[in-house]
């Protein structure tokens, strides 16, 4: 992550269906948020999904889509 700098984490209560997602601001900062109904192995599983996508950079790639 040093490349990106620090990542914000932050639990939200969200869908079941939604396991989390990430973001970056307008400064370019990754922001992470996990669903907060989930249990801490769903988390830590949907933590390590979402820091591929902040470091691949795929918020940044247009033509990226995970779902279809």
């Amino acid at each position: 992550m040093d490349e990106y700098g620090e990542c914000t984490v932050r639990m939200e209560n969200m869908p079941p269906h939604i396991k989390g997602f990430c973001y970056h601001d307008d400064d370019g900062n990754p922001y992470m948020i996990l669903n907060a109904r989930h249990t801490r192995e769903t988390n830590a599983g949907s933590y390590l999904h979402e820091l591929n996508h902040i470091e691949r950079g795929d918020m940044y790639n247009q033509r990226y889509r995970e779902y279809k």
